[in-house]
Order: C-alpha cells, then sequence, then structure tokens
C-alpha cells in the first residue's frame, strides 16, 4: 500500500518530517470548523482540543510523543506542589530548558532536522510562560492587589489542551494561558463571527509566500551558495544573491507561521481584547496571534523593522519573560544581551545561531546611533522633501541595504555550522563584518561631523534637565501585554 505522505514527498521533493508539517497545519483548518459547532460547555471543548492536539503531534513524531507529555506531567506536579513557593519559576525554567537543551544534544546534526525537538522547544516556552504567570498571579493576590489578569492554575485537562493546541503546537505562535482560557470560556465568540473570511486571508496569503518560496529556492538555493559557480561571481553579484536568497529563505517561515495564524483564527483564538500600548484596534480586531506583520516585513527601510515584523509572538514572549525580567541588571544593552543569548540558547548549540544573534545585536546598535542624525538634521529633511530624485535614491539604498544585508546575516541561522557559514563569508570577503563593526565605532561620530544637529535642535538638547533614556533593539522596551 502506498504512502501518502512519502508519495507526496517524492512527487513535491520535500522531506516526509515537512510534507507531514505541512499537512498538520492544514488538518488544523477542518478541525477549528468543528470546533465552532461545538456546543458543549468548556471540559468538552477543551476535550476537543487536547485530543485533536494529541493525535497531530502522534502523527508527526510517533512514540516520541512522550518528551511533550512528561513536560505537560512536570508542569501539572509543579503548579499542585510549587504553586505558592517561590521555587515555582526558577524549577520550571531550569527543567524544560535543561530537557530542550539535553534534546538538542542528543538530535542535532549538521542541518536542519523536523525532529520532536521542533514542537518541544514552542512547548518551552508555553509552559514556561505559564509558570511565570502563576507567580505574578500570586505575588499579586499575597499582596493584596489581585486584577483581571490573574489566573488560577490549569486543571490537567486544561494544561493539556493549551499545550497541544492544534493550530500551534507545531510550530507557534504563542499564546498567554490568559488568552486561552477567555477562548475557551466563550468570551471572544461575539468578536469573531468574521473569523472564516480572515482565516482566509491569511490561508491565501501562506500558500502566496509558500509558492514563492519554493519556486525561489530553484533559482537562489542554499546548495548555490556552496558552490563554486557562486565563487566566480563579482563581489557584487555575490551580495545580490545573498540577499534574494536571504529574502525567499524567510519566505518560508513567513509561510507557516500564516498557514497556522489562519488555522488559530478559526478557532477565535486570536482575538484581542484590550488594546497593547497606544495603538487602537477596532471591536473586532482578530490579530492577536500574528507572528509575522506582512506590511512592515515587505516594507522595511531598517533592519528593526525585521524585529518589529518578524516571529513577532517570540520576540514579546522573550520581551516579558527575558527582557523585562533583568531589569535588575540596571543596563539596557546588558538586558538586550541577554534575551539576545536566551534566544540564540533556545534555537541550539550551532554556532550560527550564535553569530546570527551578535550580529542582530551590532546593526541595531548601529541603526539606535545613526538614525537619529539623520532625523534631527533639517536641513537634509527639508532636501529630502523638496527632491523627488534623492528621496528615490534614498529608498533604493535602504532597500539594497535591508534585503542584502539582512541576507548577509541570515548566513549562519540557516547553515548553522562553523565551516559553512565561514567559507560564504569569506567567498563574500566579510563584508559585513567590516560594515557592521566598522559602522558601530565610526559611522555615528563621522555622521555628526558631516551632518551636525541644526540650531534649534542643539538649544532645546542644551537646555534639557536630563538626557533621553537610550532605546534597545530586538527587546521592545515597553513589552506588549498579551491579551
Amino acid at each position: 500500500m502506498i504512502n501518502p505522505v512519502e508519495a507526496l514527498a517524492s512527487v513535491s521533493g520535500a522531506s516526509a518530517p515537512a510534507i507531514r508539517l505541512i499537512l498538520s497545519v492544514l488538518f488544523a483548518y477542518p478541525i477549528g470548523v468543528l470546533y465552532r459547532q461545538l456546543k458543549g460547555g468548556s471540559t468538552l471543548r477543551n476535550l476537543y482540543i487536547a485530543s485533536t492536539g494529541l493525535s497531530i503531534v502522534a502523527f508527526n513524531y510517533g512514540t516520541d510523543i512522550y518528551h511533550s507529555l512528561l513536560a505537560v506531567a512536570v508542569t501539572f506536579l509543579c503548579n499542585a506542589f510549587l504553586g505558592k513557593s517561590s521555587l515555582l519559576v526558577p524549577v520550571s525554567f531550569s527543567y524544560h530548558m535543561g530537557y530542550l537543551l539535553i534534546g538538542y544534544y542528543y538530535t542535532t546534526s549538521d542541518t536542519y532536522d523536523i525532529k520532536w525537538t521542533m514542537p518541544h522547544c514552542v512547548l518551552v516556552l508555553r509552559l514556561i510562560g505559564l509558570a511565570f504567570d502563576l507567580a505574578d498571579s500570586r505575588k499579586k493576590e499575597a499582596d493584596g492587589k489581585p486584577d483581571a489578569k490573574c489566573i488560577p492554575a490549569p486543571s490537567l485537562l486544561e494544561l493539556i489542551a493549551f499545550t497541544y493546541f492544534p493550530a500551534t503546537v507545531l510550530v507557534g505562535p504563542q499564546f498567554s494561558f490568559l488568552r486561552y482560557q477567555r477562548f475557551v470560556a466563550g468570551a471572544y465568540e461575539p468578536h469573531t463571527q468574521n473569523a472564516p473570511a480572515y482565516a482566509m486571508k491569511k490561508f491565501l496569503q501562506g500558500v502566496f509566500y509558500l509558492v514563492v518560496n519554493q519556486v525561489g529556492t530553484q533559482y537562489v538555493s542554499d546548495a548555490y551558495l556552496m558552490s563554486p559557480e557562486y565563487e566566480q561571481e563579482s563581489l557584487f553579484m555575490k551580495h545580490i544573491y545573498l540577499g534574494c536568497w536571504g529574502r525567499i529563505t524567510l519566505y518560508k517561515y513567513i509561510s507557516i507561521w500564516l498557514l497556522a495564524e489562519g488555522a488559530a483564527v478559526i478557532y477565535g483564538l486570536t482575538y484581542i481584547d484590550a488594546k497593547p500600548g497606544d495603538r487602537e484596534y477596532c471591536t473586532d480586531e482578530l490579530s492577536g496571534c500574528s507572528n509575522i506583520k506582512v506590511g512592515v516585513f515587505e516594507n522595511t527601510s531598517k533592519y528593526g523593522h525585521y524585529v518589529e515584523s518578524f516571529n513577532v509572538q517570540t520576540n514579546t514572549w522573550v520581551a516579558n519573560y527575558v527582557y523585562k525580567r533583568l531589569r535588575f541588571l540596571n543596563n539596557r544593552m546588558l538586558s538586550h544581551l541577554g534575551a539576545l543569548f536566551f534566544l540564540a540558547i533556545w534555537h541550539g548549540f550551532h554556532s550560527g545561531y550564535y553569530i546570527t544573534f551578535l550580529l542582530e545585536f551590532m546593526v541595531i546598535r548601529m541603526e539606535k546611533e545613526v538614525e537619529p542624525i539623520f532625523a534631527k538634521n533639517e536641513k537634509l529633511q527639508h532636501l529630502l522633501q523638496q527632491q523627488p530624485l534623492l528621496r528615490a535614491l534614498v529608498f533604493v539604498g535602504l532597500k539594497y541595504y535591508t534585503i542584502v544585508w539582512a541576507g548577509w546575516c541570515l548566513v549562519p541561522f540557516v547553515f548553522l555550522s562553523f565551516h559553512k557559514w565561514w567559507h560564504i563569508y569569506t567567498v563574500v570577503r566579510f563584508s559585513g563584518f567590516i560594515l557592521f563593526i566598522s559602522g558601530n565605532i565610526f559611522l555615528a561620530p563621522l555622521l555628526r561631523a558631516i551632518l551636525p544637529r541644526s540650531s534649534s535642535s542643539s538649544s532645546s538638547s542644551s537646555s534639557a534637565a536630563k538626557p533621553a533614556a537610550p532605546q534597545t533593539g530586538g527587546a521592545s522596551s515597553e513589552a506588549k501585554k498579551d491579551n
């Protein structure tokens, strides 16, 4: 008998695990449609979500499902016995991260493999976040200041359903137990009547990006960057290829996140019932679990826009549970480095992860230094307003900068092993290191000398009592509140 997964893998050229992953994300759509027809209470809903989510994980990883089941069991025991103890967070954090890292140690290869560790890294953040939220809730109650965001410890059934939510169990996005609790209780139902249409929009976007990725990799592939043919290209064309390759590679992640988001929308999980920050939302806004801001991503004019738009829910999680928790360091730069180091080790042990996030820190720091210099020069801003040709040239230059150098920074993240990404960087003559290291040291002082502040800016800054606090890229200084 023909195995349909193997048959699809043979026809498409993708691996069997990748086909199972795509099929599982697509299965979540009809599962979500059936969920919307359920008429029972929260127990029936939790039971349906738990059983379907467990089935999806078993379909992908077979007996390796025991890793996640063990994580749920340990979390339940920690909540039961350490729920009111100060040990809850450190024990939960140490166990889940430790287990994940041991898993990486025993399963890691030279390529990015779809193994049980992939959904487990999603699960780890979800369950560690739950521990933080429970600890915060107990502290508020002990201080006599409980609020609407305080949560009780979930029952075993709730915990399983929360962990194995079908639309997000394999690739995310992250969401809090508070959101899940409100969702299962039916609080979002009056606002999700347009969910099918919005889900279809996300589905079509996901399919579009998946097709572009599959077609694009036929022309600019990972193998090409390692080939002798790539070495023969001119230095300029090598960078152009790097930019195109990086963009196409990012579309792979964007496609799967959009497909997963669409499935979560079908359930009704993604309603925004509060206003994070200052942004106003419509009454039936359904982007509460968006992991990619397509508009921002496609209109990037600086590297910071990638941070703002890409893997949004994971970045928000890190901002809330790592960056903000490092405030005791009393140094935003150290908190930023700590958050990026956590992201690197959460991905695994490959050197490429650490180089990628180090490059992110360098680029964000450079942009934070340089951007205000341009913005505060009134002559330059006036010239840009008056000269359409100059604006067009700046637009093209910024597109080259954001696309080409994003591809350059992505090389270690994709190729992982030192000998691979070092080879590619050797071929392009380490241009990015030269740009970003020298940019961090020399660019801001050079621009200040060439583009001095206007007299009005200088006088206003000198009269200020205190200088403005520096902003930190990568982890939002004011982390979004999870709804």
